[in-house]
């Protein structure tokens, strides 16, 4: 394929770096932004040295640093950028009834849903000036049936689902196809905050506790979510745009 550009945030955490080798290794010239220099670093000894890596320092909730980015991926890396996958996103455990709430929801809504305000801004004005592009929002199951003790997560990856499907009205008719992907739970540095990791810790225990809660008899994978990410940003038909995909193995069905 001819030379393609994509920007994955958040992409020294699990899902950004599995997302980014996976675009990387469909083709893909992939830029890997993170607001932490030291994670970069060490995600770029474990995907290894490829000329198609660029890694930056970005703060989503800047949006001066995202439109500093944007220019510099322009003038650097490649003219046009295609791709766009929104996945910078943080999960602070927080109840209604503790002081903490208020401020950790400002954090967590500045992250996950400003910073993808100020990602999808820049990108897609550059491009509709190409008649063209794939926006790719990391949600969560959280965003469609809640979470407890995790209000504020929720209450922002259901705006963001919402987000995304406004988006894709807005821009669909520029040939920029828009939507978000819902994982449930996955094995990412955010588990722990959702499963007992001791409990889950011994291989029995951690079968049947996959077995009860997911019909599909595990839990998600970066991976999973890469490989369904990686097709909607190939896929060639726009007729996908708006759509939100629900990953959670059966979780919410299943709970009938």
């Amino acid at each position: 394929m001819s030379k393609q550009v994509a920007l994955v945030t958040g992409a020294a955490g699990g899902f950004g770096s599995a997302i980014g080798r996976s675009l990387h290794d469909v083709g893909y010239h992939v830029v890997l932004a993170d607001i932490s220099q030291q994670r970069l670093e060490a995600l770029s000894e474990h995907l290894g040295a490829s000329s198609r890596y660029t890694y930056m320092v970005m703060d989503v909730c800047d949006i001066a640093q995202v439109q500093a980015v944007a220019d510099t991926i322009q003038a650097n890396v490649g003219e046009n950028i295609n791709v766009l996958v929104n996945n910078a996103g943080i999960l602070e455990k927080n109840y209604c009834l503790q002081d903490t709430g208020p401020p950790a929801a400002d954090k967590i809504f500045d992250v996950n849903l400003k910073g993808c305000f100020n990602c999808t801004s820049v990108l897609s004005r550059k491009m509709a000036k190409q008649r063209y592009g794939r926006i790719i929002n990391i949600a969560s199951i959280a965003g469609v049936w809640g979470a407890s003790g995790g209000s504020a997560y929720a209450a922002s990856k259901a705006g963001l689902i919402k987000a995304s499907e406004s988006w894709a009205r807005e821009l669909g008719p520029l040939n920029i196809v828009v939507t978000a992907v819902a994982p449930g739970i996955c094995k990412t540095n955010m588990f722990g905050q959702f499963i007992n990791v001791e409990k889950a810790s011994a291989s029995e225990n951690a079968s049947k506790l996959e077995k009860s809660m997911v019909p599909s008899g595990r839990f998600g994978t970066p991976e999973d979510i890469a490989e369904v990410v990686t097709f909607l940003a190939t896929c060639k038909t726009t007729f996908i745009n708006g759509t939100v995909i629900e990953m959670d193995g059966g979780m919410r069905v299943g709970q009938i």
